[in-house]
């Protein structure tokens, strides 16, 4: 397996997954409150679906009005947002991380975030902390259209051709098996951020091509 750290300095562009990489968005119990919300737009519709009476995970609801309740996907898309924002307000910096978005920032590394959430949560945060003006943009969930959320290639083909690079010359850092998926059907690397041990294990099983257990280790003084 490749030095994550080398195979990220050697990139002329790098894409940065958010929700992880950058901060956790989303911790506990916060997540769940965001499904909650999500069901509950879906109840107001008429619409209980067994499959999501659990999940934790707002996006798989999103997902889901996506593929069967469409009429129900652009309230479902704002209760979400609101609490992606809401979340972005308070949520705090994955260590390390904004010193490596300043560090390719200096060294004229474009650097765009693609992120499933939306684009607005991210800029909330980026904000806060004066780093989206060190960013080359920000491609998020695309309105009304969860079926291009990633594994689909379609956010990061966008955010290549805000790069202007070709697949090969970039590098995504990402913290889930479908960073690593969209990545090589996308061609080009991937650094999994494996923030703990189980985390690693499935990002070595999908073949990522580099891991990193901090973000502070990716930066040139590697923490």
């Amino acid at each position: 397996m490749t030095d994550a750290r080398t195979l990220l300095w050697s990139a002329r562009a790098v894409l940065l997954d958010f929700d992880g990489p950058v901060t956790p968005l989303m911790p506990a119990p916060l997540n769940m409150q965001a499904a909650d919300a999500a069901r509950a737009v879906l109840a107001r519709h008429g619409i209980e679906p067994a499959e999501l009476r659990e999940t934790s995970d707002h996006l798989a609801i999103i997902r889901w009005a996506g593929a069967h309740a469409p009429d129900a996907l652009p309230d479902v898309e704002a209760v979400c947002i609101e609490a992606e924002v809401g979340a972005a307000r308070t949520s705090q910096p994955t260590a390390g991380a904004r010193e490596l978005i300043l560090a390719l920032a200096d060294a004229g590394v474009p650097v765009v975030i693609v992120t499933n959430n939306g684009a607005s949560a991210a800029r909330t945060y980026l904000e806060r902390f004066n780093l989206a003006q060190h960013l080359r943009d920000i491609v998020g969930r695309p309105e009304r259209r969860p079926d291009l959320l990633k594994p689909n290639t379609h956010m990061v083909k966008e955010a290549l051709r805000i790069a202007n690079v070709e697949p090969s010359e970039a590098v995504l850092i990402g913290d889930s098996v479908s960073d690593v998926a969209v990545s090589h059907a996308a061609g080009l690397q991937v650094i999994g951020y494996a923030k703990n041990p189980r985390r690693g294990s499935e990002l070595a099983a999908a073949s990522a091509d580099a891991l990193t257990e901090t973000i502070t280790a990716l930066t040139p003084a590697g923490g």
